[in-house]
């Protein structure tokens, strides 16, 4: 997977842009607040629909304007294809792909993998649970296209049964309804976390060897899944299903008290180890960082197991975060995957050697070809 070409018009800071990559590593240098990190923004909502940054489209348009547009032109598996996404205030999106509209944004998931690194992604280490099942949702949604289907159905039940929960005390209609949504509920909330445990145990294995690598075997790391109940590798989907219908039946009381859904895959949470401690609390930034770093390469590894080619991988800032260890571990890691770095320093990667590396640099929402 490569990037091949990106026009933006009225997005961010750019009036207008159209910037060729090099298939291998792209640096965007420039002072601060000049439009760089825009970029990998307009990259990211072209592949997944989606800012990293904020939900609301109408934040991205340039000021005095009505509309933004992106045409992002990508190399997959020995073919180039063209994703358009317009978003026109007061009317919403319009996105085609190889020229046929989509109504959906879901369409754009899974055609064209990215993978973000920014200093926010150690959050994914060290913050809530909420930002980890994210983490999981955006991969999982990128390379499977059920959990895609199971997760938005999930995600209705629950918006429904939680309306049901707080009109149950005076109206009985809706507590006779809450029964069989429990039943779809758990059918859903099943196949979600079988998927989810697969994973993290495969992203585990990953990073487990990514951990040696960076630490020169001086550290170790595992991620542990954390669901609704007890289960070993051999738990299946109806294991899970079952496990949660029997949660759902004996705690409704409890959920009809406080009103609330508290029972299910969205209050799933992963953890983080280090040398068995959890990585939230006893470990330095320097560590986090580690962690944090590995993850995103297990991650890049995962996606080319499903998607049999590498993913884009885009590092917002992130070399000032990292030692010269760590960053010369990441360079090393660079090797046949298409990167696009921004950076304020010129000369970043300059160590690099018999590597094709595209610089630009970035002024006021212009970008100038230095290489």
């Amino acid at each position: 997977m490569t990037v091949k070409n990106l026009k933006i018009k009225n997005f961010r800071n750019y009036e207008y842009l159209d910037i060729d990559f090099s298939e291998n590593i792209n640096i965007l240098y420039g002072h601060n607040a000049q439009g760089k990190t825009n970029i990998l923004e307009a990259l990211h909502i072209a592949s997944a629909g989606k800012s990293h940054r904020t939900n609301n489209y109408a934040d991205l348009i340039k000021k005095g304007e009505s509309s933004f547009e992106l045409n992002l032109t990508t190399r997959l598996k020995d073919r180039d294809n063209l994703i358009k996404f317009r978003y026109v205030k007061n009317k919403g999106k319009h996105i085609e792909i190889n020229g046929v509209k989509r109504d959906k944004l879901s369409d754009i998931l899974g055609h064209f993998n990215m993978i973000m690194f920014s200093p926010e992604t150690l959050e994914v280490i060290k913050g809530s649970p909420a930002v980890r099942r994210k983490f999981l949702d955006i991969l999982l949604c990128q390379t499977n296209r059920n959990y895609l289907y199971y997760l938005q159905q999930y995600n209705s039940l629950i918006k429904n049964k939680s309306a049901a929960l707080k009109k149950g005390k005076d109206e009985q209609k809706y507590l006779d309804i809450i029964p069989i949504w429990n039943e779809k509920i758990s059918f859903y909330g099943g196949r979600i976390a079988a998927i989810r445990m697969n994973a993290v145990n495969i992203l585990d294995r990953y990073m487990k060897t990514e951990m040696g690598k960076i630490t020169a075997g001086s550290e170790t790391s595992s991620i542990v899944y954390k669901t609704f109940c007890d289960f070993d590798v051999n738990s299946d989907e109806e294991y899970f299903e079952s496990q949660l219908k029997k949660k759902l039946d004996k705690g409704i009381d409890n959920e009809l008290n406080i009103s609330q859904c508290l029972y299910g895959i969205h209050r799933d949470d992963f953890e983080v180890f280090l040398n068995d401690l959890n990585s939230r609390y006893y470990c330095s930034q320097g560590q986090q960082r580690t962690l944090a770093l590995s993850l995103i390469i297990a991650e890049l590894h995962y996606i080319e197991d499903i998607k049999g080619e590498k993913p884009v991988l885009l590092l917002d800032d992130v070399m000032s975060e990292l030692d010269n260890l760590r960053q010369d571990y990441l360079i090393q890691g660079l090797y046949n995957v298409q990167t696009i770095i921004t950076t304020t320093d010129s000369l970043a990667l300059e160590s690099i050697k018999n590597r094709d590396i595209k610089r630009f640099y970035v002024e006021k929402g212009r970008v100038f070809d230095k290489s």
